[in-house]
């Protein structure tokens, strides 16, 4: 059986004493790391989220709601702008929270935007202005389609 051994590679040192290392550094500034600047906090005042319609045009997420300090009593108008729905509290609106606090959208209006049972919607709650605003799938398409690598879809 032979064998075959790698020799190793070993760096050739030079003997020098403590005196000649420090003399190699004196006056050179010590390495430093650069630190990645951070982005800059948010400063609009929007809340998102995204959540499933279902069969009852329910839009389960609490979270959005919470954020605009709507409860199961609070009353809402829904209406319709350049293909999105604007939610606001209005005491003399039609629409109720459902008793879970959860968002109905009328088949009305869900009709009006193009969306359809099982949809997913982005939930935008601008806590300055107090309104809600669901994007359906055609807006977000139009919105960010163009923003991603390759383009539209043609």
């Amino acid at each position: 059986m032979t064998r075959s051994y790698i020799r190793p590679l070993i760096p050739t040192v030079t003997p020098a004493g403590p005196a000649d290392i420090s003399q190699r550094f004196v006056g050179q500034p010590l390495p430093l790391i650069s630190v990645p600047v951070s982005k800059p906090p948010r400063s609009t005042n929007v809340v998102y989220g995204m959540a499933t319609v279902d069969d009852r045009g329910r839009v389960a997420d609490r979270h959005i709601t919470a954020a605009l300090g709507w409860d199961g009593s609070t009353r809402l108008s829904i209406r319709e702008h350049d293909g999105l729905l604007v939610v606001t509290a209005d005491p003399h609106g039609v629409v109720k929270l459902s008793a879970q606090v959860y968002l109905r959208l009328p088949a009305q209006a869900r009709r009006a935007v193009g969306i359809v049972v099982g949809d997913r919607v982005l939930l935008t709650a601008h806590l300055d202005h107090h309104t809600l605003t669901a994007f359906p799938p055609r807006a977000l398409d139009e919105l960010l389609l163009p923003a991603l690598p390759g383009g539209e879809d043609q």
